[in-house]
């Protein structure tokens, strides 16, 4: 953080070249922040531009009461909730329910999740399966499950990049998960049921 703030004040001085070490930092976590939000390549490229743009605009107003990071990832998200309120409207239904039966207790693991090996689950298949089930969540669990899962930031830092309170990350946060947690319990059973399948016709 120091050393962000370092290179924040030699930008300040009129150093421009101290903002690309910041660019070059950051630039490969901020463009997998936005593709994951517009689920589009291009697009993503194109609001990363952006977000240094309006960073480097903005970098006066940058008061250092958290992290660079934390500062500039909410610059991306606000960004990215722009474009798509005026490009893609229906990617914004905050409260759209994701099948999450009992918002209050944990769902628990299937049997066939609890079992399955880790190196499956930690193999290429299943990381992929992993980014699959938290594509197919609405933005607003996926964006939290991302910043907290994904990029390590605290819940108070993500509550502060998406504009929202501590309890309402967490709540989001428990149904992403749990919602993840299903998609891959039904994969891995079907994956096991296969199996056995194959394994009697042998």
């Amino acid at each position: 953080m120091e050393e962000d703030n370092q290179t924040i004040r030699y930008v300040l001085n009129g150093d421009f070249n101290a903002f690309e070490k910041l660019v070059e930092k950051y630039q490969g976590r901020i463009y997998r922040h936005l593709r994951k939000m517009v689920k589009d390549t291009s697009e993503a490229q194109d609001l990363l531009q952006e977000t240094f743009l309006s960073a480097y605009r903005g970098l006066k107003g940058f008061a250092g009461d958290s992290s660079f990071s934390t500062w500039l990832f909410r610059i991306a998200s606000n960004t990215a909730l722009m474009f798509l309120r005026k490009n893609r409207p229906e990617f914004l239904q905050y409260d759209e329910q994701i099948g999450i039966k009992n918002d209050d207790k944990l769902v628990p693991a299937s049997p066939e999740f609890v079992s399955t090996p880790l190196e499956i689950l930690l193999s290429n298949e299943g990381r992929k399966k992993i980014e699959e089930a938290i594509d197919h969540l609405p933005l607003i669990y996926r964006t939290v499950i991302i910043l907290r899962d994904v990029e390590g930031f605290s819940l108070e830092e993500v509550a502060e990049i998406i504009d929202s309170s501590v309890p309402a990350v967490k709540s989001r946060l428990h149904r992403g998960r749990n919602s993840v947690r299903e998609s891959l319990g039904t994969y891995y059973m079907e994956r096991t049921v296969n199996g056995k399948r194959r394994a009697l016709q042998e």
